[in-house]
């Protein structure tokens, strides 16, 4: 079956996976996500760390093939494209920008959004700041928007109605808010565009800034009410964080309760449905790390048949282009991925497919 039309699935997407200067600074010589994962150890007997396998492996982004690769297996699964977490600090700093100027210059067959990941960056391990993210305004916010219209002109940038895609992880960070989407809009309108595509994760209606968007979606909130699911562990979690503690963890809480029971049933017709991919931050926060017990392929096909009622009760396709957000592609020091693994293969992947074109064909005799 062809794609359904009308529904664009995204997939977060991390570009971690390659050697830069900082990471060997700040981790040593030769880190990637990849160091991590191989340093990951099993704290409980139920506990399973998702490896890579072929035909993937441990890829280097660098590479243009893995890329390549990588989009032709998203799109025989039913995902658009990848969200890429893009990194822009302020005054020109960027991180991790080299996989997406790659997929530029040579026009790699990848099709893709970004993602403004606007977050400081810090060590939870020993709580040191790395990289401090800054808000500088107007003047600054135009020479990023500079720096990424290459991206938004080429042929491989996803966009609806001749505006692209481009989400910001955390809105409520930015001081100026206003600001930027005015700044983007405009610079967008004088290159050809009819704007900016806007979306943006850590939103919801209640949110001061929800009518500056096309889109929202809240992919924390599985995380909102782990006290009434373990309340010993949110009270552990509560105090290492607090106090800076390394050794009472990990964390330990239900993806039933958290992702399939708490599901978000949405009719606000500018939210976006978000697919949780698993969780298990261990091997990159070790036992400060968070566990979702109980993600198997059953409580998936439970939560992704939760949103397609949803989305079939409100008819949101109707409205024109419904999104779909996969929370994640590749995050693999958090556990949260959709790439073919060692515990699930690519059923987790075949279940997406067989989802989404559930949507589409009955979309399509609506």
């Amino acid at each position: 079956m062809s794609q359904p039309k009308n529904i664009i699935s995204l997939a977060y997407y991390l570009p971690q996976f390659h050697e830069i200067e900082e990471n060997n600074r700040w981790w040593g010589k030769g880190f990637t996500e990849w160091s991590q994962l191989r340093e990951a150890k099993i704290y409980f007997t139920w506990q399973k760390i998702r490896r890579p396998v072929e035909p993937l492996g441990e890829y280097s982004l660098l590479n243009p093939n893995t890329m390549e690769l990588q989009s032709k297996i998203a799109k025989e699964y039913g995902i658009n494209g990848f969200l890429v977490f893009d990194y822009w600090f302020g005054e020109g700093k960027t991180l991790l920008e080299k996989p997406m100027q790659m997929v530029l210059d040579q026009q790699l067959k990848f099709d893709y959004c970004l993602c403004w990941a606007n977050h400081t960056w810090y060590n939870k391990r020993d709580n040191i700041t790395l990289q401090q993210q800054f808000y500088l305004g107007k003047q600054d916010y135009t020479a990023y928007f500079n720096r990424l219209l290459p991206h938004f002109k080429s042929p491989h940038y996803l966009k609806i109605e001749n505006q692209p895609i481009f989400s910001i992880f955390n809105p409520n960070e930015i001081p100026d808010l206003n600001v930027f989407i005015e700044t983007f809009e405009q610079l967008a309108k004088e290159v050809g565009f009819d704007g900016i595509y806007f979306i943006a994760d850590n939103t919801d209606a209640s949110s001061s800034h929800a009518s500056l968007l096309k889109g929202y979606t809240r992919t924390n909130y599985f995380f909102k009410k782990r006290n009434r699911d373990n309340l010993i562990s949110y009270l552990k979690e509560k105090i290492t964080r607090k106090f800076g503690f390394n050794q009472i963890g990990p964390f330990c809480y239900s993806y039933p309760n958290l992702v399939v029971n708490q599901h978000i049933d949405f009719n606000d017709t500018k939210y976006i449905p978000s697919v949780f991919t698993g969780w298990d931050t261990t091997p990159r926060h070790l036992k400060r790390g968070t566990i979702l017990k109980d993600f198997n392929l059953q409580n998936f096909k439970r939560h992704l048949q939760k949103i397609g009622q949803t989305i079939e009760r409100n008819k949101q396709s109707e409205r024109g282009t419904q999104l779909i957000i996969i929370k994640s592609w590749n995050e693999w020091a958090e556990g949260n991925l959709l790439e073919p693994d060692s515990v699930f293969g690519v059923t987790l992947l075949e279940t997406y497919y067989e989802f989404i074109q559930n949507i589409g064909a009955k979309s399509t005799s609506n």
